[in-house]
């Protein structure tokens, strides 16, 4: 003990502040925890009596021994302002934040080192986030007053100045935090209070939003097989009917009802949209039949004549779109309500079927038997802890479950809860036990339904074969549950959904939510331990490397670089709350003395502050399904620019992005036409498409597109005309994409669709101008980027004119209309970030609204995405 006692003692009495932080290195780990509240004052001393920097080695010694001590961190950022060192106070205050975000003092601090930095919006932001935490503080409210006074006297002088600046306006107050208070999901009814034109405006807003996205919902019905011939069989039991559809599945089911028989049928849509489409359906569907039986005699009638003759032929089916004013079917005998979601209740059909409720109609369906059981979430491939992310992991309205089973684990029984009977529908109160099997913490109720379509049952139960209504999942607070024990929970069943009020109720705030392809991204068993084996070889070169991981989010890509040897791994995530989990996930690794993660755009991380040097590996995996579009080539030129080394290795290495011309379109369901629904299939731009259920043709085979090496590839726009042959005959509409992932020269990642288990990222889909095509005949493409967008076309100069289809890719009014929303919704969102008081009223409504959509008339993923806005200010 004497060897560095004596030499600690005499390195503490000098003062210096590199001595001093030599010495205290060489105390032992036991010794250090017991001196703790020592080391704290002796920092309290030194602040106080205007000594910072030594004040600065006490705290990094209780920090380094107490990571999670929150006086260490606070006095750690005030010393660092005394000193000046504003980045550095930064990135403290915002660690600060991360442990402890109900902590008024900890904005203070982060509100000081903006305004230290020329940061005045963020330092003023920061200031009032502390006064909502604690509005009695006179020191910070003094600070926010002073912070604005010079704020508006720096641009009146700049106004004065010169006289051509234009006026800015006076700084606005930032939008306010929204809290997502889970009390509300027991009772999500809009108040008399509100406003009633807001909430109406508001309603209406995004009904028009449900409008357009109502017909991709029937869409994607009408391609699982399994739903289909579920209500095949159903509807061949309206035979002799007169049946009345809820939702005609935009004209299809309408028209197989009456190939089965039926006397007369009636479509109620509940969008205009989808009422032209079912007519227009229709009045194909008929057309053809109608000429096939008039023939030439047609030719010589009048049009008048004709047009009487054809509506005789088609009377014995009607198009209406549901509205207050329209009538309630009079003589149906039966109602068909096939719009079901995951959740059962939450799309109407309740509403509907009191609507038209005739007595003696026959519900199809009819009833519906409930089943339920409580779940945990796994992350079997990660390696390590992340149960910090799933406090991020909710939503105000329950989703569907499409993760593969070794992503969550049943913890208790599959429990039938009951039937709810859907002809003559009753709200009511279920008190349910849940038998456990399993000792963990329940992380959401995962519920299911087997409906009662008359001569047929058809389940969505978590091993069900039907794609497009899986399992509901309801989030809950984290809930122990023990063998023997029960999760004790109450079904409350109302017209528009069903909710199961867990015992305790959840009392969570929520303020942020996951995205949902990111708990996927973490199950991949592939992409991890692909990352896993190349950092392992990476490093094994360089055992004291140090890695910048861009992009790091929660944080297990830097974790597995700990693993594999990484001296140093320093992150940067810029969602904050993601951060914050991931600094979580890290505290309870063991490697967090090696592991930094910083709440930051790589854009904006300073050398020495955030990195000691330039780093020696640089990992990311900032890709969607089409490489580039979550800006890797614009992260990666600045990182080799400000941040990596000369010859830092970079990780994945190279990528090349494939492609193939496709077919991709519907020509018939059962025996009807339905190519008049391909304009509605997908909007223009690419989406995210999973190949082994898309249903599609290849006509070319796999080609290059782009490749880019990662240690020198940049952002610059690039064009690349290819021309492939043509393999079998078909209609040329589509091109389906992805990419190889060349990990480190000789090993490789790859999201084809051929390429085995399939990998989070799927594949990627765009829609092009149909062209009829034979064997051999060349494609002309021209494949572009701008950095960011991957877009294809045809080279028109080098397409057949004679090949191309006449019918539009899309229904241009239904764009327009798409166009004309997102105008307005920009429109709202700026009005409401300019008005913190509106944005505080809109978010409490959205949410409302996003609890319990049906209720509004309103689709649930739009009711939901629109609250999310809100959530992420």
């Amino acid at each position: 003990m004497a060897d560095w006692y004596d030499e600690l003692s005499t390195a503490l009495a000098s003062g210096d502040a590199t001595r001093m932080q030599a010495m205290l290195a060489r105390v032992p780990s036991t010794v250090l925890q017991g001196a703790l509240p020592y080391l704290a004052q002796l920092a309290e001393t030194a602040l106080a009596q205007g000594r910072p920097a030594e004040a600065l080695v006490y705290y990094d010694q209780i920090i380094a021994a107490a990571p999670a001590h929150l006086d260490a961190h606070a006095g750690r950022v005030r010393a660092l302002l005394a000193l000046a060192r504003f980045a550095q106070a930064r990135a403290g205050a915002e660690r600060l934040v991360a442990l402890a975000p109900r902590h008024a003092l900890a904005y203070r601090l982060q509100a000081d080192a903006h305004a230290g930095l020329d940061e005045p919006q963020h330092a003023l932001a920061a200031y009032r986030q502390a006064l909502r935490l604690e509005p009695d503080d006179a020191e910070t409210a003094q600070r926010l007053q002073a912070l604005q006074a010079a704020q508006q006297q720096a641009a009146v002088l700049r106004q004065v100045l010169d006289p051509a600046t234009p006026q800015e306006a006076p700084p606005q107050a930032s939008p306010p935090g929204v809290v997502f208070d889970p009390a509300l999901l027991g009772d999500p009814a809009i108040p008399a209070s509100f406003d009633t034109f807001r909430v109406d405006g508001l309603r209406q807003h995004l009904r028009r939003y449900s409008a357009q996205r109502a017909p991709g919902n029937a869409l994607a019905r009408l391609a699982d097989p399994a739903w289909l011939a579920a209500w095949d069989t159903a509807l061949a039991g309206t035979a002799g009917r007169r049946v009345l559809f809820c939702g005609s599945e935009l004209g299809v089911f309408a028209l197989r009802a009456l190939q089965h028989g039926a006397a007369q049928v009636r479509c109620e849509e509940a969008f205009a949209l989808e009422a032209r489409i079912a007519d227009g359906m229709a009045q194909k569907h008929f057309l053809a039949a109608w000429h096939a039986q008039h023939g030439e005699v047609a030719a010589g009638w009048t049009e008048a004549q004709r047009r009487t003759s054809f509506e005789q032929f088609a009377q014995g089916i009607d198009v209406v779109t549901a509205s207050p004013e329209t009538p309630a079917a009079q003589d149906c005998d039966c109602i068909v309500f096939p719009s079901i979601d995951h959740t059962l209740l939450g799309t109407g059909i309740v509403a509907a079927v009191r609507r038209h409720a005739r007595a003696g109609a026959r519900v199809l369906p009819a009833r519906a038997t409930v089943f339920a059981m409580g779940i945990a979430w796994r992350y079997p491939d990660a390696a390590c802890a992340l149960e910090a992310i799933n406090a991020l992991r909710w939503s105000p309205y329950p989703q569907p479950l499409d993760l593969p089973p070794g992503l969550w684990q049943s913890l208790t029984e599959p429990t039938r809860v009951g039937q709810i009977d859907l002809a003559d529908f009753r709200e009511a109160d279920w008190d349910i036990a849940l038998p456990a099997t399993t000792a963990g913490t329940v992380d959401a109720i995962v519920f299911w339904f087997e409906l009662d379509l008359g001569e047929v049952c058809i389940s969505n139960a978590p091993d069900s074969p039907l794609c497009a209504i899986r399992p509901a999942v309801q989030y809950t607070d984290p809930i122990a549950l023990q063998p023997g024990e029960a999760l004790q929970t109450t079904l409350r069943i109302t017209s528009t959904r069903l909710h199961f009020e867990t015992r305790p109720a959840p009392s969570l705030p929520r303020t942020r939510q996951l995205p949902g392809w990111y708990v996927p991204m973490l199950g991949d068993a592939r992409r991890n331990q692909g990352y896993r084996e190349a950092l392992t070889r990476a490093l094994a070169t360089r055992p004291d490397a140090l890695v910048l991981d861009i992009g790091a989010g929660c944080g297990l890509l830097s974790l597995l670089a700990a693993s594999a040897g990484a001296g140093r791994v320093i992150g940067c995530e810029a969602q904050r709350a993601l951060a914050e989990a991931g600094r979580a996930v890290i505290g309870r690794s063991g490697l967090a003395d090696r592991v930094t993660l910083l709440h930051r755009d790589c854009r904006k991380l300073q050398l020495p502050d955030d990195l000691p040097r330039r780093a020696d590996l640089a990992l990311f995996e900032l890709f969607d399904c089409s490489l580039i579009g979550e800006g890797v080539l614009h992260f990666l030129a600045h990182a080799r620019e400000h941040l990596l080394a000369a010859d830092a290795c970079y990780l994945p290495a190279a990528a090349r992005i494939r492609a193939q011309v496709i077919e991709y379109r519907i020509e018939r369901i059962w025996e009807i036409d339905a190519t008049l629904l391909n304009p509605y299939r997908a909007a223009p731009g690419s989406s995210n498409v999973d190949a082994a259920r898309l249903g599609h043709r290849a006509l070319s085979a796999p080609f290059d597109v782009f490749a880019f090496d990662f240690a020198s590839a940049g952002p610059a726009p690039q064009q690349q005309p290819i021309s492939v042959p043509a393999l079998a005959p078909g209609m040329a509409g589509a091109v389906l994409f992805w990419f190889d992932l060349n990990l480190d020269g000789e090993h490789w990642l790859s999201n084809a669709p051929d390429s085995g288990d399939a990998l989070h990222w799927k594949q990627g889909l765009q829609l092009l101008p149909e062209v009829r095509v034979a064997p051999g005949m060349p494609l002309p493409l021209l494949a572009r980027h701008d950095g960011s967008n991957l877009a294809f076309a045809w080279q028109d100069d080098a397409l057949p004119q004679e090949g191309r289809a006449t019918t539009p890719r899309y229904d241009p009014r239904w764009l327009a209309a798409a166009a004309e929303l997102e105008q307005h919704t920009r429109n709202l969102l700026q009005h409401c970030a300019a008005n913190p008081d509106e944005y505080a009223k809109v978010a409490q409504i959205a949410q409302r609204m996003a609890i319990d959509p049906a209720a509004h008339g309103l689709d649930p993923v739009i009711a939901q995405r629109f609250a999310g806005m809100f959530l992420e200010g």
